[in-house]
């Protein structure tokens, strides 16, 4: 639906080349904000009441056209969770499965990621002064539920905390 003069109107549910130009441009500018999957385009295009004989060209010409590449946004995806948000491999392939991507394609990718030892180390160095004035007994406590919440496993947690 759309506004039109203050009165909502349906999107036509048809297939013209005017349609699927506007379902281009609705999906470039989706695009413009971040990298998406193939997947959330999709999703928001049926959520903008196009039909599927409109979408898919979309997604076609979206692909050929290098806006859409399921592994390059993995790659971006997985680089920017674990140096900004500090995620595990654990949690970050939950991720990308829910924005779409196949089983195979997120192996393939979080085999070529930084270690997870590696990402809990430095949000360990990062969390280790903010909680420094704790007693030893809180502040294992503490660290480890935070690094827990960020999915790693007990034994990087319990070699962090130990070493």
């Amino acid at each position: 639906m759309y506004k039109n003069r203050g009165r909502i109107q349906q999107r036509p549910r048809l297939d013209s080349e005017d349609i699927r130009n506007i379902a281009f441009n609705y999906s470039l500018k989706y695009l413009s904000y971040r990298a998406r999957s193939i997947k959330e385009v999709h999703d928001y295009l049926v959520r903008k009441n196009f039909i599927e004989e409109t979408i898919n060209p979309t997604l076609k010409r979206l692909i050929d056209l290098k806006f859409l590449d399921d592994l390059e946004f993995g790659r971006q995806w997985i680089e920017s969770r674990q140096k900004h948000k500090g995620k595990s491999k654990f949690i970050l392939k939950n991720e990308l499965r829910m924005k779409g991507l196949d089983s195979d394609v997120v192996e393939a990718l979080l085999k070529e990621a930084q270690d997870d030892f590696e990402t809990a180390q430095v949000l360990f160095e990062k969390k280790k002064k903010t909680l420094a004035k704790l007693p030893p007994s809180e502040f294992k406590k503490k660290i480890a539920g935070f690094l827990q919440r960020k999915g790693f496993s007990w034994e990087i947690i319990n070699k962090l905390i130990n070493d």
